[in-house]
């Protein structure tokens, strides 16, 4: 589901829900709160079935309510139709206003990058380009770094001692929602094919769970074919992984959708 359209659809179902409920002569309170409390609730069992990510859930869990409390402060009481707003409520409205806007600009820098006509007011030679974000050269320290450096050296030691030459190609072609033929070639020190591996690929969002799995059909010879489609634009990992007489061999590579 397109996130503009979930967000500012349930705005208006809220809205529309409120008018409905004070022309059935609710109060106005219960009126906002059954109509903030209906969509609310409908993304929410959306987003257990299909999750879209925390960010996304919390811009939709903000917005309607607080569509829901502007319509309980104009609406006023039951018996008068309008009621001036305190500036306090007016404040608070208009926070939660900004929130969901910026929130809503990172969500979409993230999935379709930044577009071509914001790019280039803020980026060098970014005219014509959809730039796409990612985590620039920076080397990581900490337990956690140490480990990643340490698992690096791990599967390179292992190739070594196999003596495999591993050659990935295609990844670099994939495009959103067009499959693109991906090989991997296992070439051995006398760039024979090494035959007996299993080869898998899985795709997720960086610091996310994978969200596609690939297995590679082998051809023979070493060589190891799959067509892979991206869910999405934006940033992607592959993590290519090697399965050969109880070793497994891991490898991430990023990727842009475009």
């Amino acid at each position: 589901m397109n996130m503009f359209v979930s967000i500012f659809g349930g705005m208006l179902l809220t809205a529309m829900l409120f008018g409905l409920l004070r022309s059935l002569r609710l109060s106005n309170f219960w009126a906002a709160v059954v109509a903030a409390a209906l969509p609310s609730f409908a993304y929410m069992i959306y987003a257990v079935v299909s999750w879209p990510g925390l960010d996304v859930l919390t811009m939709h869990i903000v917005a309607f309510p607080t569509v829901a409390l502007l319509l309980f402060q104009i609406g006023g009481s039951k018996d008068a139709p309008y009621q001036r707003i305190h500036w306090a409520p007016k404040l608070m409205i208009g926070f939660f206003v900004i929130i969901t806007i910026i929130l809503g600009g990172f969500v979409y820098i993230a999935g379709n990058g930044v577009p071509p006509s914001v790019a280039q007011w803020l980026l060098p030679n970014a005219q014509g380009k959809t730039v796409y974000t990612g985590f620039a050269g920076v080397v990581a320290h900490g337990e956690e770094a140490s480990k990643s450096i340490a698992h690096y050296r791990s599967m390179d030691s292992k190739l070594t001692k196999l003596g495999w030459v591993v050659e990935v190609t295609g990844l670099d072609d994939l495009q959103t929602g067009v499959p693109g033929e991906v090989r991997v070639k296992l070439r051995d020190q006398r760039r024979g094919g090494v035959v007996n591996v299993a080869v898998t690929m899985a795709l997720g969002r960086p610091g996310q769970p994978a969200e596609k799995m690939f297995d590679l059909t082998s051809l023979g010879d070493g060589d190891h074919v799959a067509q892979v489609l991206l869910p999405g634009a934006g940033e992607w990992l592959a993590v290519l992984r090697l399965a050969h007489a109880g070793e497994n061999i891991v490898f991430e590579r990023e990727l842009h959708g475009r």
